[in-house]
């Protein structure tokens, strides 16, 4: 045989060798989208079918009682699953593609409460916030803010601060009886997004700007509170009543802050455009839950307030970034 047939029989082994490495990676078609501790050994995880392309795709609540090293499923539905976990209890709420649905038992059992689907916030299992009915869209003015004091039954209108302008709610977050957080945004640019962090004391009657960014790069020096960074949209966020809170946002870092939200730290288990923190959950100062979402979909914790972090489940994602690929 010539040297130069064999060199191509090696040429033609090698591609098929590769074309079939890369035509054998899988991922799983339900992704995980929101994640929610109770303590740390008790969770929820929701994920939806990212595979299905026709009306009545699916979702499903998953649980846990050993910190996420095993899963069982305990609740499908439609797909647009989100998670609210009321800290220090057994209760999650939770919005899906049809309605809300809550859990008294950490998420064993699930029933459907007399609510709309929407943003939830509850620091008890009958006192809470929701901001709604439409979550993260486009309003002419920002939606209503309301409080319940009894489950969700009736609602009184609270005070939403974010103007006009930054009328798209990206996160609220209550972490006590009177001291929450509201989120903005304005609509987005090229990776650009103005945002402002307003803090209230008293139960979302009053309100305090803690920081702005305008959406023009580089910040307006007037226009800007704190030093809140314009890039990334935020989609998300958990605060513990002593100031301490995580921002969530797509193509930018994740963010930490120590004082309410004036100051803001990037916190490199993200990568912007590559690597984004998709849910997470704040426990207490050292410990909280962060679902990462880039070439590899991982669920990690920390017990140090974010010095190191540990992987506890990983799963692939729809985005094969294999050498071959």
């Amino acid at each position: 045989m010539s040297t130069r047939l064999v060199v191509a029989l090696a040429v033609v082994a090698v591609s098929l060798s590769a074309a079939s490495a890369a035509s054998s990676y899988t991922y799983p078609r339900f992704q995980p989208v929101s994640v929610a501790f109770l303590d740390e050994k008790h969770g929820v995880l929701a994920e939806d079918d990212w595979k299905c392309q026709t009306n009545g795709c699916q979702g499903r609540i998953l649980v846990t009682s050993d910190g996420g090293a095993h899963w069982r499923v305990s609740y499908q539905g439609a797909r647009g699953m989100h998670l609210y976990p009321v800290r220090a209890t057994r209760v999650v709420f939770a919005s899906t593609g049809s309605g809300m649905i809550e859990s008294r038992d950490a998420g064993l059992r699930w029933w459907r409460p007399a609510m709309q689907p929407s943003t939830v916030s509850f620091v008890t299992p009958s006192h809470g916030w929701q901001m709604g009915p439409v979550f993260n869209a486009v309003h002419v003015r920002p939606p209503h803010l309301e409080e319940t004091r009894n489950g969700g039954r009736t609602w009184t209108r609270r005070v939403n601060p974010c103007p006009p302008d930054y009328g798209q709610v990206a996160a609220l977050s209550f972490a006590s009886a009177t001291r929450g957080w509201i989120i903005c945004n304005t609509q987005a640019t090229a990776g650009e997004q103005g945002k402002e962090i307003w803090q209230t004391d008293d139960g979302g009657t009053r309100w305090r700007l803690e920081g702005r960014t305008h959406p023009i790069g580089p910040p307006e020096p007037k226009l800007q509170v704190g030093n809140i960074t314009g890039y990334g949209y935020p989609t998300g966020a958990t605060f513990l009543a002593d100031g301490h809170g995580w921002l969530l946002q797509g193509r930018g870092y994740m963010l930490a802050t120590l004082d309410g939200g004036h100051t803001w730290t990037p916190s490199h288990i993200t990568k912007p455009d590559t690597i984004a923190a998709t849910s997470a959950d704040l426990l207490t100062d050292n410990v909280g839950f962060v679902l990462l979402r880039g070439c590899t979909v991982r669920l990690v914790r920390t017990t140090d307030a974010g010095k190191h972090w540990t992987t506890l489940n990983r799963w692939n994602s729809p985005t094969d970034c294999s050498p071959s690929r």
